[in-house]
This record gives C-alpha cells, structure tokens and sequence, in this order.
C-alpha cells in the first residue's frame, strides 16, 4: 500500500489548541525519555524520527510523517512464528503507515484528553477516525463511548509498549481516536 492509496485519520479536533498539548506530551516524553522507540526505526534515525514526529504534530498529519519516515525503518526485523521459532522477515510493506499513525494518533488522543482538562471537561468520546468496512468487533462497542479524561491521559501515559493491550481503547491501530465532547 502506497501513501497516496490511503488518508490520514480523520482527527475531530485538530486545530491550534491540540496541537500545543500534543507537542506538550510529546516534549514531557523527550525531556524524561519515555517515548515509545518502534524497533522497526533504524537506531541511527532516532533523533530524525522525533524531529519529524514533532513537526508533524506541530503542522501536518500522519499521512505527511508516513511519507517521511519510510526511508528510517529498517528493511527486516525478527518475529516469533505460532510454533515459538523466532525468524527474520521482510518489514511488511504497510509498516511506515502504521508506525505513523500510531504514533500521530497516540499524540493525538493524549492532546484532546489534556486539552480537556485544562477546558474543565469532564470526559472524552470515541469515534471511528478511519473508514472501516468491517471493524473488529471490540471496537465498535467502544464507538460513542465516554471516558473520563485523566483516566485516558493517564492510561496512554503509561510506560508499556504500545503493541500491549488491552488499554482503555483496546488494541493499538484499531481506527478509533477520541474527541472533546461538550460546548
């Protein structure tokens, strides 16, 4: 899949206000060194990635950080299979246009839940942000879902690496974000 093949995340939210909490949270991680490294980024691309992680979070979206960070990821990486084996395989070819949305949406969501603190607002909402003909299941129980804002911050704050889950929001690259709720 190519970038032009697909769209960026549809973010309700994305105006002036969240982008200086999302740059916020992303230079709270920088400043103690809890940003979440893909081992799917080449180690000598690191201080590149972030750089282009926070002018997209500053400017653009994550289709424009995709575009830039494909030539950063290394070409093969390790796996397990089912037996247990571990073996080494070609990068899938759609991984620059996950790794960017994730990081874009994680940014993102953890923006919308602090700029909702600070506005005094209670909770945010879940909402499909990517077109999905057949989402899975335990996403679309979440669509329209509240959830209180700190509890979000709070939880996609935390250390584990992103492809754990469960999280409040289920599992990473699902298609759902949040978004401020009220007036």
């Amino acid at each position: 899949m190519r970038a032009l093949d697909v769209m960026p995340l549809q973010y309700a939210n994305l105006d002036h206000v969240t982008r200086r909490a999302m740059v916020g949270e992303l230079d709270e991680d920088l400043a103690n060194g809890s940003m979440h490294i893909s081992p799917r980024l080449q180690p000598s691309a690191v201080a590149e990635y972030q750089r282009l992680l926070r002018d997209a979070l500053r400017y653009y979206d994550d289709l424009w950080l995709e575009e830039r960070i494909a030539p950063l990821l290394v070409d093969f990486e390790t796996r397990r299979t089912a037996k247990g084996d571990v073996v080494t395989a070609r990068l899938p070819e759609g991984a620059a246009r996950v790794m960017a949305e994730r990081d874009f949406n994680l940014y993102y969501m953890r923006g919308i839940a602090r700029r909702a603190i600070a506005e005094g607002r209670p909770d945010v909402e879940v909402y499909r942000a990517r077109l999905s003909l057949e989402p899975r299941r335990e996403s679309s129980v979440l669509e329209g879902a509240h959830i209180p804002a700190e509890q979000l911050l709070a939880d996609l704050r935390a250390p584990a690496p992103l492809s754990q889950a469960p999280r409040l929001l289920g599992r990473p690259n699902s298609g759902l974000s949040v978004r401020l709720t009220g007036p």
